[in-house]
């Protein structure tokens, strides 16, 4: 199922069950602890805003909600630079079921397609989750970077700096203990069991295997 928040006008209410038959699940925003939670968003163009102000807390600009903005015909001129943001879709409010599906699996794709594995460890690219045998990993955001970096570069020795470049990018201010310091927490969070595979090369860096 595509956890999803759902915040939309009366008039809509009939998208509800089309949503439903698409693999929809509705979440609701007082439920909602994590941003991991959400894999979609789904909101009236009249709504938007409400929208974006009730995930505020949550979302992060590193990692936008994937959003599909339903649009009466008369507004669709009115949409140019929403249109432009590749994690949001936009469906006519008379779209039929085969249409609406087709919006919502270009934003979330199949999930199950979207993987990375390393022994028992799942990362899934889509909805930015990773599990450690059956138990889902709670990380932030470049927690997750980082050791989503880690497995798809395994048995190659980065150094600090080149983690920093890789990973945090070009714009990122914060010296090589900022490296140290989230290996220190993806190695607690992995587990006694697990954090020995991200090794320690003496006088070098890190490496993953």
């Amino acid at each position: 199922m595509i956890d999803t928040y759902i915040n939309i006008d009366k008039e809509h209410k009939g998208f509800e069950e089309l949503l439903k038959s698409s693999g929809v699940k509705k979440l609701s925003i007082k439920k909602i602890e994590n941003p991991k939670q959400i894999h979609l968003v789904v909101s009236s163009l009249s709504k938007y805003g409400e929208t974006k102000k009730n995930l505020s807390d949550l979302e992060s600009s590193n990692k936008p909600f994937p959003t599909l903005i339903i649009v009466d015909s008369v507004d669709f001129e009115q949409t140019v630079e929403l249109i432009q943001n590749p994690q949001i879709e936009l469906v006519s409010s008379n779209s039929n079921l085969e249409e609406v599906s087709a919006r919502v699996h270009a934003l979330v794709g199949d999930s199950e397609s979207e993987m990375l594995e390393f022994k028992d460890l799942t990362i899934n690219l889509k909805t930015y989750e990773a599990k450690a045998g059956e138990v889902l990993l709670d990380l932030t955001f470049m927690e997750y970077e980082l050791l989503k970096f880690f497995i798809v570069n395994q048995d190659n020795v980065w150094s600090r700096e080149q983690l920093l470049e890789k990973v945090w990018g070009y714009d990122y201010f914060g010296g090589a203990r900022t490296v140290d310091v989230h290996v220190r927490r993806l190695r607690a969070k992995l587990g006694e069991n697990r954090n020995d595979w991200i090794k320690t090369v003496h006088s070098v860096g890190y490496k993953f295997n």
